[in-house]
């Protein structure tokens, strides 16, 4: 018995990492690109994590938070991913620039394709597990993951290991118990996105209460207790949980603007193989309406799974959240990506049935396979031929203008508004805080309330709505800022406190 569990494991293992080949071609050619001009999370994981390293609160962090704009960044993350990274701090010696950190997020993500194929091969089929991998984890890297310390590949992949876990045949023992239960803490010290384990625990342990009895019940007991402690010790970290519309007109907004955002996210999961956007569009059209058709195939003995039912119950919370982002799709993508390949499988059998052909259902699958390479090796191309993104680091006059906010700290207080503030923070230790949208007199009323020294005018394609709003408010009210210099895109303004009432 063991030696069969272990074979199934190393064919697993070498299931995922056939499917894992296009996935690490891109890492290879995107490791030289560093953290993009776009991407801020990943330096408040690793001031937190700075700040656990060196003994400090974990919220004294420098990024200074104003609820004008949210969307930056909670005041506090969840403290799971700059947990992990303390060691990797720790053997770098604080560094900021450190392949390690890489190597980890590279790491987190084949955990999450192994998982993947695990699960896809145990409630499905091997080869279109495969076919599911191979476009997952090219989807992965195609948004530059690995590029920086982001929770998305370990959410994903803690996620993914509940799956395996919950939905694998046999009772309940009580190691079971705690495995689930320790991944759903794992899983929510990554990502407070994963709360709808909770519910979903809760209604697959109602479903299948006959025949796993009260176990299944106990982690959503103790994540319900641990959560409430915690809600009630550090309400901080709820900043997003609060955004939820209350008022049933403007939820029903927030519900439709989701509606329209989401399908066309969804598309960006089948990837772009083709450089038109015509061929693009067609490709679409086809691949989702396979994937409707594969869906009805599959998952006609699949509702009560437990990755099913998380899937709804994630989508729900999609929804309901006042903003939309493609990456927030990964969690279910793979179910999304198996259905297609299932709706490709079946075509082939219906057209060979149509011209009067025998086909077997094996044939069907590995057909699909090649489809699914052919349009994996065509994605790659495509993106090997994409000039490569804009990183931070690389834009025209950051270097320099860090590093004289650096040396301004050194002598005065310094706190500066920047387009992307952890990153400042993270480089220069100079707190900071982002852009926001509001009239001149509610931007220096903000300015004054945050004790704000220096603003830092300028934009590199990030928020141009935000830049042009503070750019108003310096020129609106000129006697309470100072030019001091500029560096490439940037203009450094000093601002004076007691000069910025109307």
């Amino acid at each position: 018995m063991i030696d069969e569990h272990q074979h199934t494991w190393r064919r697993t293992a070498a299931l995922a990492l056939v499917g894992s080949i296009p996935f690490l071609i891109l890492v290879a050619w995107h490791w030289r690109i560093g953290p993009l001009a776009i991407f801020g999370d990943w330096a408040q994981y690793m001031l937190h994590a700075e700040a656990l390293r060196h003994g400090r609160p974990y919220a004294d962090i420098g990024y200074i938070f104003t609820p004008r704009n949210p969307f930056i960044g909670p005041p506090v993350q969840p403290p799971g991913l700059p947990m992990f990274l303390v060691p990797l701090l720790a053997l770098t010696n604080d560094a900021r620039d450190a392949a390690l950190y890489r190597v980890f997020t590279v790491g987190c993500v084949l955990v999450f394709l192994t998982a993947v194929a695990a699960y896809l091969s145990r409630h499905g089929t091997r080869p279109l597990a495969v076919a599911t991998v191979l476009i997952v984890g090219l989807g992965v890297e195609a948004a530059y993951t690995t590029n920086t310390v982001l929770t998305d590949p370990g959410f994903v992949a803690f996620v993914w290991l509940m799956f395996c876990l919950v939905d694998q045949p046999g009772q309940w023992g009580w190691s079971r118990v705690v495995a689930v239960t320790l991944l759903g803490f794992a899983a929510l010290s990554f990502r407070l996105a994963g709360l709808p384990l909770v519910p979903a625990l809760a209604l697959y342990a109602i479903l299948h209460r006959r025949e796993l009895g009260a176990r299944p019940f106990v982690p959503v007991i103790v994540w319900g207790a641990a959560g409430l402690a915690a809600a009630a010790r550090a309400p901080g970290a709820l900043t997003f949980a609060r955004l939820v519309p209350r008022d049933p007109s403007v939820l029903i907004g927030t519900v439709v603007e989701a509606l329209k955002a989401y399908p066309f996210a969804a598309l960006d999961l089948f990837l772009y193989p083709f450089p038109g956007n015509h061929a693009n569009d067609v490709y679409h059209a086809v691949i989702a309406l396979l994937t409707v058709l594969g869906a009805i195939v599959w998952l006609r003995g699949m509702w009560s799974r437990f990755s099913i039912i998380f899937a709804a119950a994630y989508v729900g919370m999609l929804l309901v959240l006042p903003f939309q982002d493609r990456r927030y799709l990964l969690p279910i993508a793979p179910l999304a990506l198996y259905a297609a390949a299932v709706g490709i499988a079946t075509a082939i059998a219906a057209t060979a049935r149509l011209t009067r052909r025998t086909i077997s259902i094996g044939r069907a699958q590995t057909a699909t396979v090649g489809i699914v390479v052919v349009l994996v090796a065509l994605t790659i191309v495509h993106e090997v031929a994409q000039p490569k993104p804009l990183a931070m680091m690389d834009v025209p006059g950051v270097r320099p203008l860090f590093a004289r906010l650096h040396a301004a700290r050194d002598t005065t207080p310094v706190r500066a508004v920047f387009i992307n503030p952890r990153v400042l923070t993270w480089e220069t230790g100079v707190p900071a805080m982002g852009f926001f949208v509001a009239s001149p007199d509610t931007t220096l009323a903000e300015l004054r309330v945050r004790r704000i020294t220096h603003v830092v005018v300028g934009d590199v394609d990030i928020d141009a709505m935000r830049a042009r709003s503070i750019a108003e408010a310096v020129a609106a009210r000129p006697a309470a800022f100072r030019r001091l210099y500029s560096e490439g895109p940037f203009t450094v303004y000093a601002f004076d406190s007691t000069r910025a009432h109307p």
